[in-house]
């Protein structure tokens, strides 16, 4: 069996081939990579002082040589003299890229065909990044792909193929022989950045921010106040609170007098999509005081999904609509405290109804100033603000002068527009003034760190992305992030995954930015990241785990990632927290709320993900109204599952879980959870069991201080096998008892 099989493209960066949720997108207009012919890498030098190691690759089973043939990758007696079958050996972003010397390009299963692929690619691409697993200069080695970690190379009655062998035999073992460049080094471990101690006050939940969140149905209206519902494919069930007003008729609105100044404001809305899926424009009256003060724009465009839970179509015809939610945001001049602040219908807002979610009034301060000696792309490098043209060569530009300098990129005022390519950084700081007023817009909006160093503040990213297509990585920031990278103050919003963060990242760090309205993902560590951060951030609307730490096998393990003082609201597909694998990684200090399909955290043994080791630690989060249903299950709020192997040493303390929709803890799989403890955890108004252990549940965990209250059927529902599964309770347990 060779590599086919109903996986997405690379340039996904891997979103839907690990933890991401299974989705099969229609097709789309938008540009990809995936349509795109990349251009060949010029071949290295040969000499023995080049700066990349050139091999041969023999394989231990057949003693024949890996080469190119035809773009495709064979094995055959071939001299050292035939250029098609040495191989350069390049260490990128924390794994190996192996480009032949004959044609240039590269070893690849970027199309999951039958054999193994040679051919031209993309930088963001997954699918031809490889690790050597073993001591290449002590004996034979597996090789590893990165996009699909589960995959080896071997070979199989001649022909060169990719895929999971359980065990590895000589047939998927190679030898590699050095034949000029520098040798190729063993794996060394990656240096231990210190996570920086928080600014958040110790007791406090969730990220501080600089706005006040108003409920549209705790406002006064003449409109209809939606009852509370979590039915999957409800409007109501992906509201904020599980709640909304929806306005249809003329001089219908929604008001609410303002707590603090302000002069922005951000409205979570629904209105209907068109017939062919492109949405629909409408606008909206904003009233001060009674005063006109202007219409807020609205799209449906990139809101409105279909297929139910299980599909992300861009296609109405498929019925079971969801993801109904996007949101507008306006600088809007002074609004005073205690003004009261009305959205409504007037005679030209002509959408057949308006569902109110929620608005945010902030007070933005003036935009920034350019740091002495930076290059502004619009004064140094040409790019014009608001004129809806392209901008991105000037960007460019600008980027690889700053890196030749070593200075700073200033992106000033205003929207710059990038549909042709994204951007490539490394050593550069990019500079905006502020998130409100610097944008990068359009379908290649996106960063991809390719070195260290990658640092970017103060700016937004505004995408076009309209669909979930794994072929197409429209993520705002990919792949590894080197070292001394950090995010700080960005705003993005419609793409695809907020940040992407691949192999190679070491001590990055994502604070004080918002990620909404996206289709898969917040932020993903993955690949090796590790000793990162994401604190004092904002996630709303997401279409995956808002936030996650996966550590797929052929990695090294994500080890000591940190999520820290974070708010999530409403991811409208899979987690606000989720943890695959690794060692000693910590979610501590968050809010989680309103989730629609999944857990609100879940640490899962899944998605060929390394073992779990050291400790990983669950502490001081708050989960609201957290746990859905998906695939034919209830999910719990926090949701421990052991489903491909061992859970071990977890540490869950100070947790309030708050009216869950189903169970409030819930622990399944059939490998065993050991050295869990679970401490001091309040469950209120569970819908279903305060606990519910499933009949595969194995291991031995330990309860203190778990308190259930008001359970909707009952404290606790134990189904594990007492022959395979111990729960040792503690003291200060109450409202559950153990059969």
């Amino acid at each position: 069996m060779g590599c086919a099989g109903p996986r997405p493209l690379s340039s996904s960066v891997g979103t839907s081939t690990g933890p991401g949720l299974p989705i099969t997108a229609a097709a789309s207009a938008l540009p990809s990579t995936a349509g795109q012919t990349p251009t060949p890498t010029a071949p290295q030098e040969t000499t023995p002082g080049a700066t990349r190691p050139i091999v041969r690759i023999r394989n231990v089973a057949t003693g024949t040589y890996l080469y190119e043939q035809d773009g495709q990758a064979q094995v055959g007696d071939l001299p050292a003299s035939n250029p098609s079958s040495l191989w350069v050996v390049e260490d990128y972003q924390g794994s190996l890229r192996l480009q032949n010397r004959a044609s240039s390009n590269y070893l690849s299963i970027e199309h999951l065909e039958e054999y193994v692929e040679i051919i031209p690619i993309f930088p963001e691409w997954m699918s031809p990044r490889w690790t050597f697993e073993g001591d290449v200069g002590q004996g034979a080695i597996v090789i590893r792909n990165v996009w699909h970690n589960w995959q080896l190379l071997y070979v199989e009655a001649g022909q060169v193929r990719c895929d999971r062998i359980p065990v590895p035999t000589d047939n998927a073992r190679w030898l590699i022989e050095a034949v000029s460049g520098l040798p190729l080094a063993n794996s060394t471990a990656a240096p231990v950045p210190a996570i920086p101690p928080p600014t958040n006050p110790p007791t406090s939940r969730g990220a501080a921010v600089p706005w006040v969140e108003y409920e549209a149905e705790q406002g006064q209206t003449n409109g209809e106040v939606l009852a509370p519902d979590r039915t999957f494919g409800t409007i109501a069930s992906e509201s904020s609170g599980r709640s909304a007003v929806r306005l249809d008729a003329r001089g219908e609105y929604v008001r609410f007098r303002a707590i603090q100044p302000a002069n922005a404001i951000v409205v979570r809305f629904v209105i209907p999509d068109s017939d062919d899926g492109q949405g629909l424009d409408a606008t909206l009256s904003l009233y001060v005081e009674g005063v006109f003060r202007q219409t807020i724009q609205l799209t449906s465009r990139y809101a409105w999904s279909y297929g139910g839970e299980e599909w992300t179509l861009n296609a109405p015809q498929a019925g079971g609509a969801h993801h109904f939610y996007d949101e507008a945001r306006a600088l809007v001049g002074d609004i005073p405290a205690g003004a009261l602040v009305s959205l409504q219908i007037d005679a030209g807002d002509d959408a057949e109804y308006y569902v109110l979610d929620l608005v945010d009034l902030e007070q933005v301060a003036p935009p920034g100033t350019m740091p002495e000696g930076y290059l502004s792309i619009v004064e140094d490098c040409g790019a014009v603000p608001n004129d809806g043209e392209e901008d991105g060569d000037a960007i460019r530009s600008c980027i690889a002068r700053a890196e030749a300098s070593r200075t700073g990129v200033w992106i000033p005022a205003g929207t710059f527009e990038s549909n042709l390519r994204g951007f490539e950084v490394q050593d550069v700081t990019l500079q905006g003034a502020g998130m409100w007023y610097s944008i990068i817009h359009g379908s290649f909006a996106r960063f991809l760190c390719t070195g260290n160093n990658c640092r970017y503040f103060d700016f937004a990213i505004l995408g076009e992305t309209v669909l979930r297509q794994d072929n197409n990585p429209d993520n705002g920031f990919n792949g590894g992030a080197g070292t001394g990278s950090r995010l700080e103050n960005i705003w993005v919003e419609h793409t695809k995954v907020g940040y992407w963060v691949g192999g190679g990242t070491n001590g990055l760090i994502i604070t004080g930015s918002r990620f909404r309205n996206l289709f898969a993902d917040g932020v993903n560590f993955c690949n090796g990241t590790s000793y990162s951060l994401v604190e004092n951030s904002h996630f709303r609307n997401t279409g995956d785990d808002a936030l996650a730490s996966w550590s797929p096998l052929g990695d090294r393990p994500n080890t000591g990632n940190v999520f820290r003082f974070n708010t999530v609201q409403v991811p409208w597909r899979a987690n606000c927290f989720a943890i695959y694998g690794g060692t000693d990684n910590r979610v501590a200090n968050n809010l989680c709320f309103d989730v629609v399909t999944y857990p609100g955290i879940l640490i899962a043994q899944q998605f060929n993900a390394n073992p779990f080791d050291g400790v990983t630690v669950l502490q001081s989060n708050a989960l609201i109204r957290a746990g859905g249903p998906m695939f034919h299950d209830e999910h719990g709020a926090l949701k421990i599952w052991a489903a491909q192997g061992e859970i071990s040493g977890l540490l869950v303390s100070d947790l309030l879980i708050d009216s869950p929709t189903f169970s409030g803890i819930e622990l399944e799989g059939s490998y065993p959870i050991t050295h869990a403890s679970f401490d001091h955890i309040e469950v209120r108004q569970p819908g279903t069991w305060g606990i519910l252990f499933h009949s595969n549940t194995a291991g031995e965990v330990a309860f203190s201080f778990v308190v259930v209250s008001n359970p909707g059927a009952g404290g606790l529902l134990n189904y594990a096998p007492s022959l395979y599964f111990t729960l040792d309770p503690g003291e200060g347990n109450r409202g559950w008892e153990i059969p």
